[in-house]
């Protein structure tokens, strides 16, 4: 029974501390502008990070480069058929103090230490139309990264998505972290989990008001809970933007909530300016991300 007991009590030591998911989002100044309602909408280079498939839906060629709070930065490369991406993002995490005292009941203290988890990705892209109508694509992507203060671990993850078009109508499914990889931590690892994340849009295009014109509207919902560093986590999404001048502005806005607990909503607003040799500058403002701090984007894309 002694035997049981302390294999008990040093259980938690010999587990992984932490079940963690990237907070969804922080890529591209268009789907954060709008709130991050973008799974339906992805139709630039970005599109390899929120849903695979949505290039099939875009421009004959994008390529952008975007730079965000925090140190998180975007570059992408993007044909109907195939992409190419590197981005690099920073999110805060939960995890538990482990207490080394011999006279506690438990493994841990209870307390919780907020950390950085960091990750650079390099990513592929490949679409395929399976039907009229409807696309499938995937991103195979290397992962490197860690949390502060501990030895950064390179591995190989895997997103995918789907996109099915009826007239003006859209609607998309994406995965994210499939093969959910694990990264060294103080006494464990830390594993980011699966995310699933549906989205609907109303997206008519029509080229004398731009590549993304005249308008979308689009609404975006978590099909998991995840954890997060407050606690477990699942968000909706609705935004949409509208291009004026032919295609020369396109403004943005959106809002995002937590459907657990308290809603937890953050706004956000962007534009875009279409420049000579379609080279379009934009940027966006999020009133508060999940930590009730500013986020902001800026970016350059040029598309055609």
């Amino acid at each position: 029974m002694r035997i049981i007991a302390v294999f008990a009590l040093f259980l938690p030591l010999l587990l992984p501390l932490s079940v963690h998911a990237q907070n969804f989002g922080g890529i591209g100044a268009r789907a954060e502008g709008m709130g991050g309602a973008f799974v339906a909408v992805a139709d630039d280079a970005s599109a390899v990070y929120w849903n695979p498939a949505g290039l099939a839906t875009g421009a004959t060629f994008d390529l952008q480069v975007s730079k965000g709070r925090d140190s998180s930065l975007f570059v992408g490369a993007a044909l109907p058929v195939l992409g190419a991406s590197y981005y690099r993002t920073r999110d805060v995490t939960g995890l538990p103090t482990v207490s080394g005292s011999p006279d506690r009941q438990n493994g841990g203290s209870g307390e919780v230490r907020v950390r950085t988890l960091s990750t650079t990705n390099f990513g592929v892209t490949a679409v395929q139309t399976v039907v009229p109508g409807l696309v499938v694509g995937a991103t195979a992507r290397v992962v490197r990264g860690g949390l502060e203060g501990s030895d950064a671990r390179t591995t190989v993850d895997l997103d995918a998505g789907a996109m099915v078009s009826a007239w003006d109508v859209r609607f998309g499914l994406t995965a994210r972290n499939l093969r959910e990889p694990e990264f060294q931590a103080e006494g464990g690892m830390v594993r980011m989990t699966r995310q699933f994340r549906v989205g609907a849009a109303l997206a008519p295009r029509a080229l004398p008001t731009g590549v993304h014109g005249p308008y979308s509207l689009a609404i975006d919902a978590d099909l998991r809970t995840t954890p997060d560093v407050r606690g477990n986590r699942r968000t909706a999404a609705a935004g949409g933007e509208y291009w004026l001048a032919k295609g020369l502005v396109g403004v943005r806005g959106g809002v995002r909530w937590s459907t657990l607990g308290d809603s937890r909503r953050a706004f956000s607003g962007g534009f875009t300016v279409r420049m000579p040799r379609s080279v379009h500058l934009e940027g966006q403002l999020t009133e508060q991300n999940e930590l009730g701090e500013k986020d902001w984007t800026v970016g350059a894309r040029v598309t055609f």
